[in-house]
């Protein structure tokens, strides 16, 4: 036998292996290094909700991020070291007792990693990245998904120090939009023995005597500071009402310009003093942060002429007679008597109560504005 023959063989099969393994470890080291593939050093997440978790109709809470909807939970976009992509857009879902992703990550050896979230998740989503200002932007457009948006962010975050330490990131969301209610009332009118039948509530803009669209439903949201930047297009804005038999949520394949929903009221008659109508409760509007008027499209430097209106007809009954009657409030002058223009904010609450009388020219609407928690 030739032991140096079957030597040399040996030692060149040994080369070949060395060179596949090196070549290997060269294609991994291309992306980010991460640790070891022990069950401490993944990557995990925990998430909450402002500081009320009970389930609320038509927003977004943690149990509706924890349902079954195709688009539950949250989408995850995670940056090495401020810059370098670790996930983008990874659907973070509940999976019955944790929150999980199908593409597992582990954290890097080294450096910090900045999370940025969004919920509820949306496939295709893709973050607009400005190393120079180091901004974290996704476009968002609500004349195509109406949704009530959530942000998070969790910045400079590290590698779990030891395999006994379960640190997850924990994502505190916040609303990225305002929400817009109201509700009717007519004691006044009911004291009277009438009965209120409410046929519709309208919101739209005016501007040269011509009804138009409200607000612009596409802007950059940042996942950063929760900011906005807003693109003023009239082509996006819808018209929006409400009606006894609408429909109780919006479209979510969105409308066509110049369209709006129909959306829902929780009835149509008030036929005592204590008696309420409101919006049901999918039929919020949630609104990009904007300031109405909006920019004038011919000179961005100054304000469009434009009102506001929130319009509602309804019949007045009593005994043998019946009235229908159209009254309009422009929300401008509720919002802000003393002023011109109106910025709507993320995360507050609007609502606005409409009183109903005997004589319609005194038609009362106020505005209720808080926390939306």
């Amino acid at each position: 036998m030739n032991l140096n023959y079957h030597k040399m063989k040996f030692l060149r099969l040994a080369f070949y292996v060395l060179i596949v393994q090196l070549v290997l470890s060269g294609c991994a080291g291309e992306g980010v290094e991460e640790t070891s593939s022990s069950s401490a050093s993944e990557i995990n997440f925990d998430a909450y909700v402002g500081r009320d978790a009970s389930t609320r109709a038509g927003i977004n809470d943690i149990d509706s991020l924890k349902s079954n909807r195709w688009n539950s939970g949250f989408g995850v976009f995670a940056r090495y070291n401020h810059t370098d992509p670790l996930m983008d857009d990874e659907h973070v879902y509940w999976k019955g007792d944790l929150w999980g992703y199908d593409h597992i990550r582990f954290w890097p050896s080294e450096g910090t990693v900045d999370f940025y979230a969004f919920a509820p998740w949306v496939p295709g989503i893709t973050l607009d990245n400005k190393p120079e200002s180091n901004e974290a932007n996704i476009m968002f457009t609500s004349n195509r998904s109406p949704i009530d948006l959530l942000w998070a962010y969790q910045p400079d975050k590290t590698a779990p120090i030891s395999p006994a330490d379960s640190r997850k990131v924990k994502f505190q969301f916040k609303h990225a939009t305002a929400r817009f209610g109201f509700d009717i009332t007519a004691p006044e009118l009911l004291e009277n023995s009438a009965v209120i039948t409410v046929d519709n509530v309208k919101l739209y803009c005016v501007s040269n005597n011509v009804n138009i669209g409200v607000f612009d439903m596409v802007g950059y949201l940042n996942l950063k500071t929760g900011g906005w930047q807003v693109v003023n297009d009239e082509k996006t804005r819808w018209y929006y009402s409400w009606t006894p038999t609408g429909n109780d949520g919006e479209d979510p394949d969105g409308y066509k310009e110049g369209q709006g929903p129909e959306l829902k009221i929780t009835g149509e008659k008030l036929s005592n003093p204590n008696d309420k109508i409101t919006n049901s409760p999918n039929s919020f509007i949630f609104i990009i942060p904007q300031e109405i008027p909006h920019p004038d499209k011919n000179d961005p430097g100054k304000k469009a002429k434009e009102d506001f209106y929130l319009e509602i007809t309804y019949t007045v009954t009593q005994g043998d007679f019946a009235e229908k009657v159209t009254v309009r409030k422009n929300l401008l002058k509720v919002l802000n008597p003393s002023g011109t223009s109106f910025t709507f904010v993320r995360g507050k609450a609007y609502t606005f109560h409409l009183k109903l009388s005997l004589d319609p020219v005194n038609f009362d609407v106020k505005a209720n504005v808080e926390a939306w928690k």
